[in-house]
């Protein structure tokens, strides 16, 4: 048996033929043994270097990877081999941002996936759980949905208030305070199908419709610290003189359903739910997942808008609110692109990558740090169509966990309450508290450096109030 990197099994000698295969490629030979190896997260097997320095300088740089996977595994879901390239380009946006090498060994490993044509390191690009966070991958005929996650549909928007960009910060403080929990002000049902056409499946979760989650999920308001682009200011008739609030969440177990039951239909037996397996989209697993994904994709915007109206309520400034953008960066679309050999039809797979095909995008930083509204611009096709949404993690959360004092506790949390810009942070989650501090994430203003070819700053936005969740409702 032969096996390229990260275990990826060749089933087919006769590829080594093709010219689809790297000359330098590393092969392991096996007298019937399943690969059970893995290699070191400094030891990425492509495009990235086992120096950070190294691996952000391979910005723009290509490899190409190989994944037939298991042919067994491919042909119960429908799949042709022969009918799916097994090439992809990888691209990395990061110069000056840091990027992690376990992200790079990721990255690498997804590009060896059937139907994979390029995927695409965004400046915030930092290790998840099994495969990279702030990452873009677009893919022929095959949909991915563990690249997607369970938080489809996560997102943010942004709302124009009526609140005066003076108000002081702990006016807001005193009125935010248990906000997460159950709607009780409306009926959740109600509200849900006066937005969208519910289904049984998502109206179980109706009790976590208007609430953030945990995580780096957020409520913040902030205002103008500087208008960049005038004449965008003016057309999205934004101002220095008014308060602008900013919802980060996601479909919450709505989104974890969906995933679950795709991860059922593809991996029915315990053994194989460590393999990253894809579906073909037009067959009937690939659309029943896609109408799942939609409507909680759906879902989450809806969620986001119930959120904002319990924020401004509390404020009475529900009355006048005006949306100005709300997009998904944990999704899939399908998008006909031309540049990659001709006209194909491809699907999008965003994870932790704001679109830069829907006009304007918010890109926040960690609390206590500016977020920029920007807007796409030029040739997006090298970018993979999609953007950072936000600075990304720059340490893991059980390090910044470490990072907090054991003595003078509570100095530390109260100092973590009040940012260096002035505003204020309400999060009765201590652990979270510390997981999301400043010093967890990368340095914003690199991420928009990175990104200076394919976007124009707009506006750039000072926090005065974040709202993170309450302690009983972490997830």
């Amino acid at each position: 048996m032969l096996y390229l990197n990260q275990g990826v099994e060749l089933s087919e000698p006769s590829l080594f033929f093709t010219g689809k295969i790297p000359q330098d490629s590393l092969v392991f030979v096996s007298c019937g043994e399943a690969y059970i190896g893995q290699l070191k997260a400094d030891q990425p097997a492509t495009v990235s270097s086992t120096s950070t320095e190294a691996s952000a300088s391979t910005a723009d740089s290509t490899t190409s990877g190989v994944d037939k996977a298991n042919e067994s595994d491919i042909n119960k879901n429908g799949i042709d081999l022969e009918d799916l390239e097994i090439s992809a380009s990888i691209s990395i946006l990061a110069k000056k941002s840091h990027v992690d090498p376990d992200a790079n060994t990721q990255l690498n490993r997804t590009a060896m996936l059937p139907g994979m044509r390029r995927v695409v390191g965004q400046p915030d690009l930092h290790p998840g759980n099994q495969y990279p966070i702030g990452a873009t991958f677009i893919t022929q005929k095959l949909i991915y949905p563990a690249l997607i996650g369970n938080d489809i549909g996560c997102g943010m928007a942004v709302y124009k208030t009526r609140l005066s960009s003076n108000i002081k910060p702990q006016k807001i403080v005193d009125k935010l305070h248990n906000l997460e929990g159950r709607w009780t002000e409306g009926d959740p049902e109600e509200f849900l199908n006066s937005k969208m056409k519910a289904t049984d499946a998502i109206s179980t979760h109706l009790d976590q419709l208007g609430t953030l989650g945990g995580g780096n999920h957020f409520a913040e308001f902030v205002v103008l610290e500087q208008l960049v682009d005038e004449e965008l200011c003016n057309k999205y008739d934004l101002n220095e003189s008014n308060t602008y609030l900013i919802v980060h969440s996601g479909s919450r177990k709505v989104g974890q359903s969906v995933l679950e039951h795709s991860n059922k239909v593809l991996a029915p037996s315990k053994g194989d739910h460590q393999k990253l397996q894809g579906i073909m989209a037009d067959s009937e697993a690939g659309r029943t997942y896609l109408r799942q994904h939609d409507q909680a994709c759906d879902w989450a915007l809806v969620n986001r808008e119930l959120i904002a109206q319990r924020v401004l309520t509390r404020l009475n400034a529900e009355e006048d609110a005006v949306k100005i953008l709300d997009i998904w960066h944990n999704n899939v679309e399908s998008k006909t692109i031309e540049s990659i050999d001709g006209t194909r039809a491809c699907w999008i797979h965003r994870k932790g990558a704001a679109p830069s095909d829907r006009g304007l995008v918010v890109i926040p930083g960690s609390r206590g740090h500016f977020s920029y509204l920007v807007m796409p611009h030029g040739d997006q096709e090298k970018n993979g169509f999609s953007l950072a949404h936000g600075a990304g993690r720059l340490l893991p959360r059980a390090k910044a966990l470490q990072k907090r004092p054991l003595a003078s506790k509570q100095a530390s949390i109260s100092a973590l309450q009040t940012t260096s810009l002035g505003s204020s942070v309400i999060c009765e989650n201590n652990d979270l508290l510390f997981e999301e501090q400043p010093d967890a994430y990368k340095e914003i203003t690199d991420i928009i450096d990175d990104l200076g070819p394919f976007v124009k700053v707009v506006a750039v936005l000072r926090p005065i109030c974040t709202y993170k969740m309450r302690k009983e409702n972490r997830t």
